[in-house]
C-alpha cells in the first residue's frame, strides 16, 4: 500500500465533496468550481514519486450561478458518466453531458428557499431515481433522473427531519437517518410509490452534519453509524452492520474510538475474497472506510474481522470531509478540511481477490426480495400551486420548493386505484408558519387532586393487568391559588416549542415577511419582531417591536398581524406596527393561532376557544371549548387525565366560523347562533354514501351494491344529478370538499379503507340492512345541505339542494320531498323571505324543473308548480 498526500490549494478553494466516476475523480469546492482529475495519474504518482509534477486537472468548469445566488458551496455531488448531480443547501442542479464542454447543459432539479434546507442528495443508478432530503419541509422528494420529473414524495412522521439517506445497490429500498435518532427503511419504485418497511429502534447520535454513507455492493448489510448502548456521555460509539436477510439482526459491530463520531462511511464498490489455506475455504468479505467528525483519522475495516485492517491515526490535522473508492476497489481517495487530497493506493495482494460483476449479482440474488409496489397512475403536470395541508398535531411553515418551470405539488397520499389532490379552499385560512415541533401536554397534577383508579378485574388476554400511564403528582406552592380552568381542566393540548428564529410569509402576499428573533425572554435581551417588505428592489422594514417574552406563533389577517408568547399573551399590530389592542392575557399557552379576514382565532392548551372580530374589537361569541369534540364520554376514566383524539387542523373562515378536524377523520364547525359544535364530515359517510367526496366512483366505496330489479334505483345514474355533482366536486373553494378530503387522508393514514370496504359488503348482505346505502347517502346529503346553509355557502347550497331533491324523487321518498318543498314554499311567503341569499321562488323552481321528469313524484311537484304559476291548471 502506498499513500500520496497532494495539496489542492493551488487548484481549488475548500473542497467538501468528491465522486469517483471512472476514469475521473471529480471534486467541487465552495465557489462552485468543478475539477476532473485522472485517477490513473494519481495511482502512478503514488507508486512512482517522480510523476507527481505531472499531476494536473484534466478538465474543469464553473457552475453557472443565477444572479444574486446566496449560497455557492457545493456540499452534495453524485452521478454517472452522463449526468452529474450537485447541490448546495438550497439548490439541486444537474449537468448533462458534463464531460463534453460543447454539449454540457445545466438543469435545475429543485430550488429550496429559507427556512427550508436540503439536508442530503442521493442518486440511485439502478432505478435512476434521485432523492432530495428536505429539512423544515420534512420530506423526501423523488425525481426521475432522466427527465427530472418529480414523481413523488416520502412523507415522514410529524416533527421528524430527514438527515441523511443511504441508497440500496439493488434499487429496492432507501434508508433514512432521522433527527429523532431513528432509522427508517422505505421500499420505493421509479414511479414514486413507497411504503415503510421497517423502523429501527437503535439509539443513534445525530448531529447537524452532512453524512456520507453507502451500502455494500451485494446489498445484504444495512449500516447504522454512531449507535451507542445507553445514553451516558461515556458510552462507546460503534458502527453496526445489520443483516438484511436475518430480520435486521446485528451481523458485525465495528467499535470506533470513544471520541470519534462517524461522519463518513464508504463501502468499497467491489466484494473481496481470500482463501484460507488451513481450512481450504474461501472467505468473502467487504471493506469499508470510516472517518470521524472531529479528527483526521481514516480507518479501513474488514467486515469479517473485529479489528481494523489498518488505521491511519490523524493522517490529517483537520477533519475528513469526504471519501471515495475507485471502481476496482484498489484506491481510496480522501479529502480533508484543509484541502489536502490523500490517495491510498493498494495492490491486489494487500486486499484480496475481487469478485466479478456476475458473482456480485449472484450474491444479490440470494437476498430476500420485497413484493413489488403497485403501479402508480401518472398524474398530469400542472402549473398551479397545490396547497399543503398541515400534518396531524402540528402546523408547518410554508415552504417554497420549486422546479425550473413549476411548483412542486404538496404531499399526497397515494391510493392503489385513485389519487386525489388536496383542495385549497379560497376562503379558509389554514397555512401557518410557526413552530414545527410541539411539546407534549404535562401529566403533572397537584397531590391533593390525585385520584386512585378503582380496582378493576379486567385483564388482558395473557392474564396480566393492562399497564396505564401514571400521573405525576407534584407539590405546588399554593394549590388554592391555581386557576380552576387549569388545575381542573381535562383538556391539555400540545404547545409549540420555542424556536430561536423563524419567519412567517402570508400565503396571499409573498412579498411580506414577519420575522421573529427570540431573545432570552426577559428585559435584558427581548424578542425582536419585525415586518419586512420585499416588494421593492431593496428590503424595507415596515415596523419593529421589542417584546420581553418568547414568541411561539404568528399569523395575519387582511389588515392586522398577530403573535403570541409562550405564557399565553397575544399581541395584535396593524400593517404599520400600531397596536390595535392591548396585549390579550389568556393565562395559559396557546396551541393554535389562526387569522382570516377580520377574525382572529385562538385555542389554548386547556382547550379554550376564543374568536375575536379585530375590526370591531370584540369577542365574536362567548368563549367556548373543544372538549366536546374529543369524545369525553367514550374515553371517561377515573384518572384526572385521559388520552383522546389529536386535533389535526384548527382554522377559521372569512365569515368567522371556526373549523376543527381530528385524527379520526371527523370535521367540525362552531355555530355561534346555536353555541355548539356541528359535525361536517364523518368517516361513516366515507364508505356508506354514494356522494361522499362528490364522486360516484370514490376510491373509498365505489358502487357497493346494485339492484337492477328495484324500480326505485332505475334513475340512480341521473344525468342532471351527476352534472351538478361534478360542478360541486370541481369547486376548489368549497370548505366541505376540503374537510372531506381531510377525512379521506386520515382514513388512508390509518389504513382503514380496506376494513371499511369489507365491513360494508358484509353488512349489506345481512337482513334488515338492504337499504342502508341509500339511507346513508340521503343522510350525508342532508347534512351537507344544512352545513352549507350554516357556512353561508349560498351557491353550493342551491346545487346540493337540487341533487338532494333529485335523489329523494328517484328513491320514492315523496313525503320527505314534500317536506322540503313545503320548507321552500314557506306557507306562500316565498317572495318575501329569501333563503341562503337566494329567492325561495327561484330555489323552488329549480327543484321542480329538475324533478319534473320523474313520474312517481309528479303528484307532489305538480301542486307546487301550479301554485307558482308554472303550469296551467286547465291542461
Amino acid at each position: 500500500m502506498r499513500l500520496l498526500k497532494y495539496p489542492l490549494a493551488g487548484h481549488n478553494n475548500r473542497v467538501e465533496v468528491m465522486v469517483a466516476i471512472d476514469p475521473w475523480l471529480v471534486t467541487a469546492d465552495c465557489e462552485g468550481h468543478v475539477n476532473a482529475w485522472s485517477q490513473q495519474r494519481f495511482v502512478d504518482a503514488a507508486f512512482n514519486g517522480a510523476q507527481i509534477r505531472d499531476l494536473a486537472i484534466q478538465f474543469k468548469f464553473t457552475v453557472e450561478w443565477e444572479p444574486g445566488e446566496p449560497d455557492k458551496n457545493i456540499v452534495f455531488l453524485s452521478g454517472d458518466s452522463q449526468s452529474l448531480f450537485m447541490g448546495t443547501e438550497h439548490r439541486v442542479m444537474c449537468y448533462r453531458s458534463w464531460q463534453d464542454p460543447a454539449a454540457r447543459t445545466l438543469e435545475y432539479v429543485c430550488r429550496c428557499d429559507a427556512p427550508s434546507t436540503v439536508n442530503d442528495v442521493k442518486y440511485d443508478p439502478t432505478t435512476r431515481v434521485l432523492f432530495v432530503l428536505l429539512g423544515n419541509k420534512n420530506g423526501i422528494l423523488l425525481f426521475q433522473a432522466d427527465t427530472l420529473e418529480n414523481v413523488g414524495e416520502i412523507e415522514l412522521p410529524d416533527g421528524v427531519v430527514p438527515v441523511a439517506g443511504v441508497v440500496d445497490p439493488m434499487g429496492q429500498v432507501f434508508m433514512v437517518m432521522c433527527s429523532d435518532r431513528s432509522l427508517m427503511l422505505y421500499q420505493f419504485n421509479y414511479q414514486g410509490s413507497y411504503k415503510l418497511v421497517h423502523k429501527f429502534s437503535q439509539y443513534v447520535q445525530v448531529n447537524p452534519l452532512h453524512y456520507k454513507i453507502s451500502m455494500p455492493p451485494q446489498g445484504d448489510l444495512l449500516p447504522v453509524i454512531n449507535s451507542i448502548k445507553g445514553s451516558s456521555p461515556t458510552s462507546t460509539n460503534s458502527t453496526l452492520l445489520l443483516d438484511r436477510n436475518d430480520n435486521f439482526k446485528i451481523s458485525t459491530t465495528l467499535v470506533s474510538p470513544p471520541s470519534a463520531k462517524c461522519q463518513v462511511m464508504q463501502f468499497s464498490p467491489v466484494v473481496y475474497e481470500k482463501t484460507n489455506a488451513k481450512k481450504n475455504t474461501k472467505v468473502v468479505y467487504n471493506l469499508l472506510a470510516t472517518s470521524g467528525s472531529k479528527d483526521g483519522s481514516i480507518v479501513v475495516w474488514n467486515t469479517k474481522r473485529v479489528k481494523p485492517l489498518f488505521n491511519a491515526i490523524q493522517a490529517s490535522e483537520t477533519p475528513i470531509n469526504d471519501m471515495a473508492w475507485s471502481k476496482d476497489g484498489l484506491n481510496l481517495y480522501v479529502i480533508s478540511n484543509d484541502n489536502i487530497l490523500y490517495i491510498f493506493a493498494f495492490q491486489e495482494k494487500d486486499l484480496g481477490r475481487t469478485l466479478s460483476e456476475e458473482q456480485v449479482l449472484k450474491l444479490q440474488a440470494q437476498n430476500k426480495r420485497l413484493n413489488p409496489l403497485p403501479e402508480r397512475e401518472k398524474k398530469p403536470s400542472t402549473n398551479a400551486e397545490v396547497s399543503e395541508t398541515p400534518p396531524p398535531a402540528q402546523v408547518p411553515a410554508p415552504v417554497k420548493v420549486e422546479t425550473e418551470q413549476l411548483l412542486l405539488p404538496a404531499p399526497e397520499i397515494e391510493n392503489k386505484k385513485h389519487s386525489r389532490k388536496k383542495i385549497a379552499p379560497h376562503n379558509l385560512k389554514k397555512t401557518q408558519s410557526t413552530s414545527m415541533e410541539f411539546n407534549g401536554p404535562a401529566y403533572n397534577v397537584p397531590k391533593d387532586l390525585k385520584r386512585k383508579p378503582k380496582n378493576e378485574a379486567s385483564k388482558e388476554l395473557n392474564g396480566t393487568k393492562k399497564a396505564k400511564k401514571e400521573l405525576e403528582p407534584m407539590d405546588f406552592l399554593d394549590t388554592g391559588l391555581i386557576l380552576p380552568s387549569v388545575a381542573f381542566s381535562r383538556v391539555r393540548l400540545d404547545t409549540p416549542k420555542i424556536r430561536l428564529n423563524f419567519d412567517y410569509c402570508p400565503p396571499n402576499n409573498l412579498n411580506l415577511i414577519f420575522q421573529v428573533r427570540n431573545g432570552l425572554g426577559n428585559e435584558q435581551k427581548p424578542t425582536i419582531v419585525t415586518l419586512i417588505s420585499k416588494a421593492e428592489e431593496q428590503e424595507r422594514t415596515l415596523f419593529q417591536d421589542f417584546v420581553p417574552k418568547f414568541i411561539t406563533m404568528c399569523t395575519c389577517g387582511d389588515f392586522f398581524w398577530s403573535c403570541c408568547s409562550a405564557d399565553g399573551i397575544i399581541y395584535v399590530y396593524s400593517d404599520s406596527g400600531k397596536r390595535l389592542l392591548p396585549p390579550l392575557c389568556l393565562g395559559v399557552p396557546c396551541s393554535f393561532l389562526e387569522a382570516c379576514a377580520n377574525f382572529l382565532l385562538c385555542v389554548t392548551s386547556t382547550g379554550q376557544l376564543y374568536c375575536w372580530n379585530i375590526e370591531q374589537k370584540r369577542l365574536l361569541f362567548p368563549m367556548n371549548t373543544v372538549y366536546p369534540l374529543l369524545n369525553p364520554s367514550l374515553r371517561y376514566s377515573d384518572d384526572v387525565l385521559t388520552r383522546a383524539e389529536n386535533i389535526t387542523l384548527c382554522a377559521i373562515t372569512k365569515k368567522g366560523i371556526p373549523l376543527v378536524t381530528l385524527s379520526n377523520g371527523d370535521g367540525y364547525m362552531f355555530d355561534k347562533d346555536m353555541e355548539t359544535w356541528l359535525l361536517i364530515s364523518d368517516g361513516w359517510w366515507a364508505y356508506g354514501s354514494q356522494y361522499w367526496d362528490m364522486t360516484n366512483t370514490s376510491h373509498l366505496n365505489g358502487n357497493i351494491v346494485s339492484n337492477e330489479d328495484d324500480k326505485r334505483n332505475k334513475f340512480w345514474n341521473s344525468t342532471d344529478a351527476e352534472q351538478l355533482a361534478s360542478t360541486i366536486r370541481d369547486d376548489q373553494s368549497s370548505i366541505i370538499n376540503f374537510m372531506e378530503c381531510k377525512t379521506n387522508d386520515e382514513l388512508n393514514r390509518k389504513n382503514r379503507i380496506k376494513n371499511l370496504q369489507r365491513f360494508a359488503r358484509t353488512i349489506l348482505m345481512k337482513e334488515g340492512f338492504e337499504n342502508m346505502e341509500e339511507i346513508v347517502t340521503l343522510s350525508h346529503l342532508e347534512n351537507r345541505l344544512l352545513v352549507t346553509l350554516r357556512l353561508g355557502e349560498h351557491q353550493e347550497f342551491s346545487k346540493v339542494l337540487v341533487v338532494y331533491c333529485i335523489r329523494l324523487s328517484e328513491l320514492g321518498y315523496t313525503e320527505r320531498l314534500d317536506d322540503v318543498l313545503q320548507w321552500l314554499y314557506n306557507d306562500g311567503n316565498y317572495d318575501t323571505a329569501p333563503l341562503a341569499g337566494n329567492s325561495r321562488r327561484e330555489l323552488l323552481k329549480g327543484v321542480l324543473v329538475a324533478c319534473a321528469d320523474i313520474r312517481h313524484v309528479q303528484r307532489v311537484t305538480t301542486a307546487y308548480a301550479s301554485a307558482l304559476g308554472m303550469v296551467n291548471d286547465s291542461l
